[in-house]
C-alpha cells in the first residue's frame, strides 16, 4: 500500500555523499589542523576534526544538500557556523562559506582511515563553550 504523504526527511544530492578529506583551505594546504567529513545518504554526517586539539574528535548531526547549498545542524540542535555553496567536480568537493570572509574549502573523496574513524564522539553540549567546530 502506497500512500500520499509529505516527505519531511533530508534533501541529499547524491554527488555529495561519501567520505571527504580537506586538502586545501583558502588556497593553502592545512598544516596545523586536519578534517575528514562523512556525508551519508540518509542525511546524517560525521565530522572528524583535529582542530585546536592534539587528537581527532568526532561531531555528528544532520545535513541537507540541495542543488548547490549545503546546510547542517549538530546533534545538540546548533546550526553549522555557516551555510555553504558547493560544487562537486570528479573527486573534489569545493565549499564556500556564506560569511563575509567566504572561506573556500576543497575536499578530496577518500576513505577515512580507521585511526580517525575511531576518534571519540564529542557530545556537542559537553564541549567547552569556546571549543570551535570546523563547520
Amino acid at each position: 500500500f502506497v500512500g500520499c504523504s509529505e516527505d519531511d526527511g533530508p534533501t541529499v544530492a547524491p554527488s555529495v555523499v561519501g567520505e571527504w578529506h580537506l586538502t586545501t583551505w583558502n588556497g593553502e594546504t592545512p598544516t596545523d589542523f586536519d578534517i575528514y567529513m562523512e556525508l551519508k545518504s540518509d542525511g546524517t554526517f560525521n565530522l572528524f576534526q583535529k582542530y585546536q586539539t592534539s587528537a581527532f574528535v568526532c561531531f555528528t548531526g544532520n545535513y541537507n544538500a540541495t542543488e548547490n547549498l549545503l546546510t547542517g545542524r549538530y546533534n545538540n540542535g546548533v546550526n553549522w557556523g555557516s551555510n555553504y555553496t558547493y560544487e562537486v567536480n570528479g573527486d573534489k568537493l569545493t565549499t564556500t562559506s556564506e560569511t563575509s570572509t567566504a572561506e573556500v574549502s576543497v575536499y578530496t573523496k577518500t576513505t577515512i582511515p580507521d585511526e580517525v574513524r575511531n576518534a571519540p564522539v564529542v557530545r556537542s553540549e559537553a564541549a567547552p563553550a569556546d571549543f570551535e567546530r570546523f563547520l
